[in-house]
């Protein structure tokens, strides 16, 4: 099966660009891009022109995903294995092509109703990346921007779609004992990186998202992020701890488009030759993380 290869990009629609361009270069340490248009800007964290485009369009929500694949060949082998299992697949337009960055891509929506892109050609900026605060810079390489944990009322074909369309590989499913019910997700990653995506069972969400995660090459980064935090009142939304399923030591900031960012560092990597599918039955971490169960639940945090 032909798979994608990394979480590449992510769009977000928001009310307060300049806001997002504060916290992005100081708090995380990303460089702002100028954007073709007076609407867009871009966030770039390594050696790709960005992995986060900023859309003053006043949604404050995701816009769209992208899933890089090596080559046009698996491309179009990817795409047919969307129009197989009954996915309506949209080539890209060149101005969407040009404005990603990239050589080729396609559009398609997942069976929540998010817009996802599949692409290949690496945006590469030719510039090396320096943060723009004081830190080692981040995790991403081979293993893509981080993660996203987005909000599905419709698990199992949520899972059957980046599984058996995109070649995710599933991690491991956790369930969370509620007074009104069971919540369920799913963790499933397409390389080492434990999860590229995460999806969450909601019949009802406030957002499509539920947050972002970026991955910092130092623990002493994660600590003086938290540290600039409290120092700029930016709302910690979860604070710091270790996640049992993917070892990430992280602690959660609010955004001014009202989801979290996760910021963390020590993710667990799979192997997917020795790799057994896990089941967790909390989403308790192995230390700290006190307010986790306010996220897994949909309670939103508090806005920048």
């Amino acid at each position: 099966m032909a798979s994608v290869s990394q979480l590449g990009y992510v769009g977000i629609g928001t009310s307060d660009a300049k806001a997002w361009q504060e916290l992005a270069t100081n708090i995380l340490g990303m460089q702002v891009v100028p954007g073709d248009d007076r609407s867009t800007s871009y966030l770039r964290m390594d050696e790709y022109h960005h992995r986060l485009e900023l859309r003053a369009n006043g949604r404050d929500d995701v816009e769209f995903v992208g899933w890089e694949v090596p080559d046009p060949a698996t491309l179009q082998r990817v795409a047919q294995q969307l129009e197989d299992g009954g996915v309506t697949v949209t080539p890209g337009r060149r101005d969407e092509i040009d404005d990603r960055r990239v050589i080729d891509l396609f559009r398609c929506v997942d069976p929540s109703g998010i817009p996802t892109e599949v692409y290949c050609g690496r945006p590469v900026n030719q510039q090396p990346f320096h943060p723009a605060r004081p830190m080692s810079g981040f995790k991403t390489g081979d293993m893509g921007l981080g993660h996203v944990l987005v909000y599905t009322s419709r698990l199992d074909e949520s899972v059957r779609f980046y599984r058996d369309l995109l070649g995710f590989r599933v991690s491991d499913f956790t369930e969370v004992s509620t007074p009104d019910a069971k919540i369920h997700l799913a963790f499933l990653h397409c390389n080492p990186r434990h999860h590229s995506i995460a999806l969450l069972q909601a019949p009802k969400a406030p957002k499509r998202i539920n947050h972002i995660m970026l991955e910092c090459n130092s623990l002493d980064d994660v600590g003086s992020g938290r540290d600039l935090c409290r120092g700029r009142g930016v709302p910690i939304a979860i604070d710091l701890g270790r996640h049992m399923n993917d070892r990430v030591v992280s602690f959660y900031m609010a955004n001014p488009s009202g989801f979290g960012l996760e910021y963390g560092w020590g993710g667990r990597t799979i192997d997917d030759a020795t790799w057994q599918v896990e089941h967790y039955t909390a989403a308790d971490s192995l230390w700290g993380h006190p307010e986790l169960r306010s996220l897994v639940t949909g309670a939103a945090p508090a806005e920048t």
